[in-house]
């Protein structure tokens, strides 16, 4: 299994690369059993959601890193990609706010 931080690296260009902004990635290990890292990212509208779904899961399949499963849908705007140790959210705007992952994850 490749390093995480490689997986992290991985997901972060391909979401930089594709034009998701505010991409953030938070170290968990020091709070959470299941998670190393949490990457988030927002899409501009639902078809980049979807899109950049199908990129980070390609580029993770490319690098021989299984993908976990994958939950939510476009249109709810929010979805998760389980890569084990890292998980990658991806939200619409309104999701992003409405959900405040950031400041959840970012308490001690």
């Amino acid at each position: 299994m490749p390093r995480k931080d490689k997986v992290v690296k991985i997901v972060e260009d391909c979401l930089n690369n594709h034009k998701a902004s505010d991409v953030v990635t938070i170290d968990v290990r020091d709070r959470t059993p299941f998670a190393d890292y949490y990457v988030l990212a927002t899409a501009g509208n639902i078809r980049q959601l979807n899109a950049l779904k199908e990129l980070v899961e390609e580029e993770l399949e490319n690098n021989k890193i299984h993908v976990g499963h994958i939950e939510g849908r476009p249109e709810s705007g929010w979805i998760l990609i389980d890569a084990h140790q890292v998980i990658v959210n991806i939200f619409s705007k309104e999701e992003r706010e409405r959900i405040s992952l950031e400041e959840v994850l970012s308490r001690k």
